[in-house]
């Protein structure tokens, strides 16, 4: 597969926080449809899907829990850098991590395992999550899976 040509224009959704979950799956379509768009491999698409759904669970299950309204949103982009670049932001509360979440609360370990990097940042005006997957072409031109740019992370 050649290196991704110029592919849709970026991507943005904005959604209701409290009726989020009854969403997910349509937002999950869009998503992959909007990443089919780009020419990646299925992996990466699959990749980027799950990362921003967990992103976007995390807002549904945390940042509007008590019933608070409020809206999240998705930008997705490829940039001008080879990078994909897919930010979740809401304004809601942040609720840190619970030492023993149990069977759940495992959503940023696994966009972390997923994309190359993440930055996460949180404060009074809501919560934002980066993901970014690097997507050079390698010597030969063929775009490289994204599974093999996962040497580095932001922690």
């Amino acid at each position: 597969m050649s290196a991704p040509a110029r592919g849709p224009e970026p991507l943005r959704l904005c959604l209701d926080g409290p009726s989020l979950p009854t969403h997910l799956a349509a937002v999950r379509g869009r998503i992959a449809t909007w990443a089919d768009g780009l020419g990646l491999t299925p992996e990466t698409v699959d990749d980027l899907v799950l990362a921003t759904h967990e992103a976007l669970a995390n807002v549904a299950d945390h940042a509007y829990a008590d019933g608070d309204s409020g809206e999240a949103m998705v930008d997705a982009e490829l940039s001008m850098a080879g990078e994909l670049v897919v930010v979740v932001r809401d304004r809601g509360r942040w609720r840190p991590p619970a030492a023993d979440p149990g069977w759940r609360g495992r959503g940023l370990l696994i966009i972390r395992g997923l994309a190359d990097a993440v930055a996460l940042h949180h404060d009074d005006s809501g919560t934002t999550v980066e993901m970014r997957w690097r997507l050079p072409a390698s010597p030969d031109g063929a775009s490289r899976d994204s599974r093999h740019w996962n040497e580095r992370r932001d922690e």
